[in-house]
């Protein structure tokens, strides 16, 4: 298991020091030699910071040529001042000799006499001659002996002199010829470059760099500080000028912590020109992708996680050094991409990740820059008009796929013929048989049409519709029905016997005037006498109706038409409804009614056959299909078996884009005409008090791309993605309603607009909308991106 983790930490180690090749082949085909490492800046002004792991000890990287084994799992680091070493050196010489001539003379006698080395030397300072003798001592002890040794032999006079000297290390030297070599950098650890050494033992010591004499007094600059790594072994304590690489032994397995959060890949840790901590997560680009996909689209689809992967691998690709001067590529947050780590890793993202492994999206055999942003408001924006830079692959794109296209993963379909109306006034009774229908009342057609509901029910169809009005009535079913008793005598003697109780109640109680007075219609002189009681008293108290002209025609057969209404107004005096559910619709699924059930949901499957209705305005139409893509009123009646016989739909006021399921697709703000100046000025110098605010210029989606600022000190312009920054609004898909005081002053300008973010490249929202549609993650890719290809990179 040792080695095994050693070998995968040298593998590691290999990866990180040796540059990733990149080609781009004739066929545009992007590709690397291998998968890359991510840069991430976690910190950037620390004072100090904690490494640990749960792996079972972790490993330094000082030289970026072998690696230790700290025999430690937590580790504190932190950064000091850097000071050169001081050494003193001892000399012996014979001082203040006034002449040259007395100097050589006792130079060569101290040569003669006592096989010493001495050689005359010039004091500026003084103005005088010295005799150097001996050679330099390192140690004060032993010049003092020598120094006796001296006077032993009679040289006298000798004095030992001190000479103090820094030898600053090779490091603190090549650091200081690094930052005057690039002052703009704001990394102050020395990193190494051109390294071409691959074998990367783990040894049991660092190799860290040793002063030399050749060193002596150069210079190093005065702002050097060094890193401090501490930890409870000796091999764990030491101090570098170089930047430190931190990690677990088993780099794939066990994560490393950094102030407790769990990160995968390695810990570089450096000093910044503020004096301060620098660390960055060195990961490879697949375990990076764990800590980002989660953290940015965390919405159920895994095709549009996928989409996600490919689209944060993409951007990470094409921003390596993306923060040069700081020493690593991108942040952790929106800046870059929200990355965090283990912590936020999931089963769908990890998912993902391995699935799209290595796949970045390209446009003409180069990796795009692919924005994405949350909420983009039904279209997103060419990339010129928010970030001043035209890219052919951020084209403004509608959120939905083209025309009905869009609506087909949710449609519920009927197999029942429409109705064929041409008399508007009979299509209010399409939908009224339809109600009837499926409460049991039988219908011999198999589609409704103006002749049928002005031709007479035959016999089979006025024994269904008045059984039932006598099972609401509670009352035998009629004797003797045939076809003529659609007309309307016989129906008004069947009405009655169900209506009223005693069937001698009208004779008795209206007089000859009151029947009189009730049938005083153009043809109420027709109707036979035994029947007049029973036609006056169901007219008077609104049973029944005569036509439009005013007559009865009593020996013409009502129509369907006419009985269907007369059987309707009959439930609305009694106030009988039928039993219909009703409910807000979910998004359809393999055409089945899903409904939202308190935090719950229930399908509900429905019948080929099923009659739907769809509104249009203020009426309900019959439909062959309709989309239900959640949001939607409802009314449904279902059969013995639980099946949808009638639906009908009333639509949602919701937006229908791909990304409905944004809690931004709509929002509001209002601002005053002071609060406004307060922000705008840090984008706008020169701001009087405003007077008026406009769209000058709007983009492909209709975002504002140019705000037109009218104060006292004049017209001012904001363009692109400043507006939605200066205003710190949601987004700038937006329109200004203006509200005026009485002196026609505008006193409120309230912002009303959708979606959330910047509104260019892939729509995440969108993205998941598309997903639940069941649209692949490349399509949705392309979708988004225009003219790019998905492309296996490693």
């Amino acid at each position: 298991m040792i080695l095994r983790q050693k070998l995968l930490f040298a593998f590691f180690l290999l990866i990180l020091i040796n540059s990733t090749n990149v080609f781009a082949v004739e066929s545009g085909f992007y590709l690397l030699d291998r998968e890359p490492l991510v840069r991430i800046g976690l910190e950037t002004d620390a004072t100090s910071v904690l490494i640990t792991t749960s792996d079972t000890s972790l490993v330094v990287v000082n030289d970026k040529t072998s690696s230790l084994s700290l025999g430690t799992t937590s580790l504190r680091i932190a950064s000091r001042n850097y000071s050169p070493p001081q050494y003193e050196i001892y000399r012996f010489e014979i001082p203040n000799l006034t002449s040259r001539e007395a100097a050589d003379q006792l130079a060569q006698k101290i040569r003669q006499e006592n096989a010493e080395n001495a050689v005359v030397l010039y004091s500026d300072t003084e103005n005088t001659f010295k005799i150097r003798i001996g050679g330099d001592k390192n140690i004060l002890a032993d010049a003092k002996d020598y120094q006796a040794v001296l006077t032993e032999k009679g040289i006298l006079g000798v004095e030992i002199v001190t000479e103090k000297y820094t030898l600053p290390s090779e490091d603190a030297i090549e650091l200081t010829q690094q930052i005057a070599a690039n002052p703009k950098s704001e990394v102050r650890s020395l990193f190494e470059l051109n390294i071409t050494n691959q074998n990367l033992p783990l040894v049991q010591k660092t190799a860290l760099s040793k002063p030399v004499r050749n060193n002596k007094n150069a210079f190093v600059n005065p702002a050097l500080r060094e890193v401090i790594v501490s930890g409870n072994s000796e091999a764990s304590r030491f101090t570098s000028l170089k930047s430190v690489v931190i990690g677990s032994v088993s780099q794939r397995g066990a994560p490393v912590k950094l102030n407790g959060k769990s990160y995968r890949g390695m810990m570089e840790i450096s000093v910044n020109s503020r004096g301060r901590l620098t660390v960055v997560n060195v990961v490879p680009m697949e375990d990076y992708l764990l800590g980002v996909v989660p953290s940015e689209l965390s919405l159920p689809q895994l095709e549009a996680q996928k989409a996600q992967a490919i689209a944060a691998r993409t951007y990470a690709v094409a921003n390596v050094n993306g923060y040069k001067d700081k020493g690593f590529d991108m942040v952790d947050t929106v800046w870059s991409q929200v990355y965090k780590g283990v912590s936020i890793e999931s089963k769908m993202g990890t998912q993902a990740v391995l699935q799209t492994r290595g796949m970045i999206a390209t446009y003409k055999g180069k990796p795009i820059t692919a924005y994405y942003t949350s909420t983009c408001g039904g279209r997103t924006e060419d990339s010129e008009n928010i970030f001043d830079h035209a890219e052919p692959y951020l084209r403004g794109v509608n959120c939905s796929l083209e025309g009905n296209a869009h609506f087909l993963p949710f449609l519920l379909k009927s197999s029942r013929e429409l109705a064929d109306i041409k008399n508007e006034s009979n299509y209010e009774l399409v939908r009224l048989a339809a109600k009837y229908s499926v409460n049991n009342f039988l219908f011999v057609t198999p589609r409704f049409t103006d002749q049928y509901f002005e031709d007479a029910p035959n016999e089979t169809e006025l024994k269904s519709w008045l059984n039932q009005l006598a099972v609401k009535f509670g009352k035998p079913f009629p004797q003797f029905i045939t076809k003529d008793t659609a007309k309307p005598l016989l129906l008004a003697k069947v009405l009655s016997d169900m209506i009223y109780d005693d069937p001698t109640q009208a004779d008795t109680l209206l007089s000859e005037s009151d029947i009189n007075y009730q049938l005083s219609f153009l043809d109420g002189g027709e109707v036979p006498r035994e029947m007049r009681p029973i036609l006056a008293s169901l007219m008077r108290d609104g049973w029944f109706s005569i036509y439009s002209d005013l007559t009865l025609k009593p020996q013409k057969h009502f129509s369907r038409a006419k009985i269907l209404r007369l059987i309707d107004h009959i439930y609305s005096k009694k106030k009988w409804d039928f039993s219909f559910d009703s409910g807000e619709a979910k998004p359809t699924e393999d055409g089945k009614l899903v409904l939202r059930v308190g935090k719950s949901e229930k399908e509900i499957v429905v019948n080929p056959n099923v009659y739907l209705f769809r509104k249009f305005g203020d009426e309900f139409y019959q439909v062959k299909e309709a989309a239900l893509l959640g949001g939607e009123k409802v009314n449904y009646k279902t059969d013995a078996s639980g099946g949808v016989i009638y639906l009908e739909i009333e639509p949602t006021d919701k937006t229908t884009v791909a990304e409905r399921d944004s809690s931004f697709t709509l929002w509001n703000k209002t601002l005053s005409p002071a609060a406004i100046r307060s922000t705008l000025s840090r984008f706008v110098n020169g701001l009087g008090t405003i007077t008026d605010l406009n769209i000058a210029k709007q983009g492909f989606s209709r975002r504002a791309t140019d705000l037109e600022i009218i104060t006292t000190n004049g017209t001012f312009h904001l363009k692109g993605g400043k507006i939605r920054s200066g205003l710190r609004l949601n987004e700038q898909l937006f329109v200004i309603n203006k509200r005026y005081g009485s002196n026609g002053q505008v006193t409120s300008y309230t912002f009303t607009g959708r979606g959330w973010g910047h509104g260019v490249g892939m729509c995440q929202y969108g993205a998941y909308g598309l997903a639940k549609m069941g649209v692949k993650y490349d399509a949705i890719i392309k979708h988004y991106y225009t003219g790019v290809d998905v492309t296996k990179a490693y």
